[in-house]
């Protein structure tokens, strides 16, 4: 049977599909969608990707996207710096920062240990974790890390490696149900998990 799907829209839905999170079906769709946007409309996005390309990377510091060599948060003289959570993901410390119950630093370890996906600690930003609490003067380290298998893995890994360090470390609050993403919390639940936050 003659393939009749076009080379070019072939090749986008395969790289689509490499992200996490997206199937064949899904990049098929985001495909579709972008080929239905008016002309100039998709044309803007992809600039837009572009600029976001150029621009947007790690801070050196803590590891949360910026535009800066150091994140504003890193930067800032009002920030508490004997305080550093920890998260996966810089979505997440976005969405902490809209409660704005949080006044320390973050620390972004770029995921979660995961076995079936072959992600290990050397993969995450741990080490580098380690050098700013013995570096900085921090008197505790909230892991915030998503209350899931791997997050609840990665969050235990993470406490052995700082137990024997004379800081308090403790466990984001369980504001937040089992299994649910940091990122998708509303800022009521975010700001209860922080105030709840239990020691380790």
């Amino acid at each position: 049977m003659e393939n009749i799907i076009p080379e070019t829209l072939s090749k986008v839905v395969e790289e689509i599909s490499r992200l996490p999170g997206y199937g064949e079906k899904s990049a098929q769709r985001l495909a579709v969608n972008i080929l239905n946007m008016p002309r100039g409309e998709a044309l803007d996005l992809i600039k837009t990707f572009m600029q976001l390309l150029e621009k947007v990377h790690p801070c050196k510091e803590c590891g949360i996207y910026t535009e800066d060599e150091l994140c504003p948060i890193c930067t800032s003289e009002d920030r508490d710096r004997s305080v550093i959570c920890v998260v996966e993901e810089s979505f997440d410390a976005f969405a902490i920062e809209r409660t704005g119950k949080f006044n320390g630093l973050y620390h972004i370890i770029g995921g979660r240990l995961s076995p079936l996906e072959e992600i290990t600690p050397e993969d995450l930003n741990i080490d580098s974790l380690i050098e700013r609490v013995d570096r900085l003067p921090v008197k505790e380290v909230i892991l915030a890390t998503n209350p899931t298998v791997e997050g609840e893995a990665t969050a235990s890994y993470i406490y052995n490696l700082l137990k024997d360090k004379n800081i308090t470390i403790s466990r984001i609050g369980y504001g937040l149900p089992f299994g649910a993403v940091l990122e998708n919390a509303d800022d009521f639940t975010l700001s209860k998990a922080l105030e709840h936050k239990t020691p380790l």
